[in-house]
């Protein structure tokens, strides 16, 4: 009983398991026998069929689907007693599997192999191929049937039947004040009465039931709503304070930026290279590049400068700066310290070396020309810090060792365009850097 109270107040558990109950038919103008499905037994709800030849049987879905998901595990279940039963301890008895003289693992079974089949069609036996028969649903769409409601006279079609018990007027509803079971049509006056449905009072927003609000006075109304004006201003109060804390932090953030002490630092590093052959980079946070065969220029009769880039793109427009740091590892020849607008050939450089000299090469020459020289100098042990200040646009390199400062000013920066990469040129074997 409780379960049939509990369906007539959810209709729609009536259908979650099964098909819609025999007795509730009215009139069918066919053998109904052709539409009840053979799981349930009941007439057939959003049915589904067979598509196996010579099959075509139709179920509801909802049996179909629970059939399958129980002979799915019921597979699973006999696999796994079949794969226990195979595991047989060892027995001197004389019947046992195996004898005392063969009972090591390695003579049993290593592998046990089950043929198993999609889930089985009811009737057919043969895999379940699900299909729609229209027949099926015209057949189903020509019935009457009855209200769940006994009350109720209105007999609807197939295609209404969800829609009819959903709204129907002898639909049984809990009120939500004192729970008693309404009818649907009735719900809202006897809520509209009841003295255990909340009510929101329109002043204060406090929220009682109706026999409460009627002792709500004018007195508690107004200090209820004092308090209610204290809880505003203090949650106001909070937010104002959280701005006012993340105000502080941007000025001085900005602050930072202004002065060049506000970077992100470059952890990881990554270097693009066309002498791949010539140069062994290793390691983890720390990455040394090393020269490990040099490239010997015949015109000039000499070791040449082969370049290798930092393979990341500063964008010379952003409001954080950027920070990185190299140390000299080993330089028993020269090193050139650069940035460049691209990654190719045809780039404007600009270049320092260990003498101090700042040079410059425009996009279609290959030679750099002396800018100025200072008093900028490195050598093997230096560590090197670089800090790329956008707002001051200049790259401030800094010799932590000897504390001198070389800077590469905004008029150079600003014909990098709209970002540039940092480039470094050893030319003696052997000689490395390590970025930290």
């Amino acid at each position: 009983m409780q379960t049939e109270s509990n369906n007539l107040l959810n209709p729609l558990e009536l259908l979650k398991d099964s098909g819609i109950p025999k007795h509730l038919l009215y009139q069918s103008k066919i053998e109904v026998d052709h539409l009840i499905c053979p799981i349930c037994l009941n007439i057939l709800w959003k049915p589904v069929a067979c598509g196996q030849d010579k099959c075509f049987q139709s179920y509801c879905e909802v049996c179909i689907n629970k059939w399958i998901q129980d002979q799915a595990v019921d597979v699973v279940l006999q696999e796994s007693l079949y794969s226990q039963s195979l595991i047989i301890a060892p027995d001197s008895g004389s019947g046992s599997q195996y004898s005392s003289q063969s009972s090591s693992f390695s003579e049993m079974p290593q592998q046990i192999h089950i043929e198993t089949t999609l889930p089985n069609c009811p009737k057919c036996k043969r895999p379940f191929k699900k299909t729609s028969i229209p027949i099926i649903h015209n057949l189903l769409d020509s019935i009457q049937l009855s209200c769940i409601y006994e009350e109720c006279s209105t007999k609807p079609g197939y295609e209404q039947f969800q829609k009819h018990i959903l709204q129907c007027p002898f639909r049984r509803i809990n009120c939500s004040g004192c729970g008693l079971q309404q009818l649907q049509n009735e719900l809202e006056q006897h809520q509209n009465q009841c003295e255990h449905v909340n009510i929101e009072c329109s002043k204060c927003g406090n929220k009682m039931s109706r026999k409460q609000f009627q002792l709500h006075s004018i007195d508690d109304c107004v200090q209820q709503q004092f308090i209610n004006k204290d809880n505003q201003i203090a949650q106001l109060q909070k937010k104002i304070d959280e701005l006012n804390q993340k105000n502080q932090q941007l000025e001085q953030k900005i602050c930072k930026m202004l002065k060049g002490e506000s970077f992100d630092t470059i952890h990881q590093f990554s270097f693009k290279t066309m002498f791949t052959q010539n140069y062994q980079f290793a390691g983890n946070q720390a990455i040394e590049a090393k020269l490990i065969r040099p490239s010997f220029n015949m015109q000039k009769q000499k070791n040449d400068f082969l370049h290798f880039y930092i393979n990341h793109k500063v964008k010379t427009q952003a409001v954080q700066g950027i920070i990185w740091r190299m140390r000299i590892q080993t330089l028993k020849g020269n090193l050139l310290i650069g940035i460049c607008s691209t990654l190719c050939h045809y780039s404007i450089d600009f270049i320092i070396n260990k003498l101090g000299e700042i040079k410059r090469k425009e996009w279609n020459e290959n030679k750099y020309k002396l800018l100025r020289k200072g008093n900028f100098t490195f050598s093997e042990g230096d560590t090197l810090t670089f800090q790329f200040m956008p707002l001051q646009q200049c790259l401030r390199i800094t010799n932590e060792n000897r504390h001198i400062v070389c800077r590469f000013e905004p008029t150079e920066i600003i014909e990098m365009g709209d970002s540039f990469f940092s480039f470094f040129s050893l030319e003696n074997q052997g000689d490395s850097l390590i970025f930290i």
